[in-house]
Parts: structure tokens; sequence; C-alpha cells
């Protein structure tokens, strides 16, 4: 019995959560081309981009506010470029060991597309 209280009690401290915050057909924080967007003109598929803030024991470790603008960006910059997103989930994702680490992040996945051409 004491085992199994003991378990209960790590499983408690042991959680983690995700909120499904959408699903949207394009998203972007960046300047698009919208009189000539072409949602085909896809960089990289499947992209997952994430913002996050970590906390160790209890205290804020790193940057202070994730947000969802520096989640998009991170899909861009690994993707390799582009200014917009196309079929993306929006996530929140929260766990850890509380109360010795946890975290709290914005996660955007779907694929990036580029609307406007670099001028050089």
């Amino acid at each position: 019995m004491r085992t199994f209280a003991l378990l209960i009690a790590l499983s408690l401290l042991c959680g983690a959560c995700t909120t499904h915050h959408g699903t949207y057909t394009v998203l972007s924080n960046k300047i698009v081309n919208v009189e000539n967007f072409d949602a085909s003109n896809v960089v990289a598929r499947n992209i997952e981009g994430e913002d996050t803030l970590y906390y160790i024991f209890g205290q804020p470790a790193g940057k202070m506010n994730p947000n969802l603008a520096d989640a998009l960006t991170d899909a861009f910059e690994k993707a390799g470029g582009g200014d917009a997103m196309s079929d993306v989930t929006v996530l929140t994702r929260t766990g850890g060991f509380w109360p010795f680490y946890t975290y709290y992040k914005y996660v955007v996945k779907g694929d990036v597309i580029k609307t406007r051409q670099d001028k050089k």
C-alpha cells in the first residue's frame, strides 16, 4: 500500500498537459504578399516551431514570456526561410517535475511557405 501511495504522489508531481488552440489555414507574423499569394510555394513541410519558458525551482530561467510570434519565427528559421505557414496547428504545452523543473511552451506545426521574393 505504501508503494502505491508513493506512486500516486510521484505521478501528481510529474504531470503534463497539451492544449489545442486551433487549426488555421494561414498564419504569419511577417509581411506577406497578398496580391500574388500562392500557398503552393512550400519551403518545407511538417515543420514544428516552439517558444519555451523554463522554471527551475519555481524561478523563471531564460526568456520570460513565450509567445506565438516567436514560435512562428522559430519555424521559419528551421525551414530555412519563408514568411507564412499553412495548415497550422497551434498548441501550448506544460509539464515537468514540479517543483524542480517545469516548462510552458507555444508550439506551431505546419507547412512553411514563401510569398515574397527577396530583392537583391
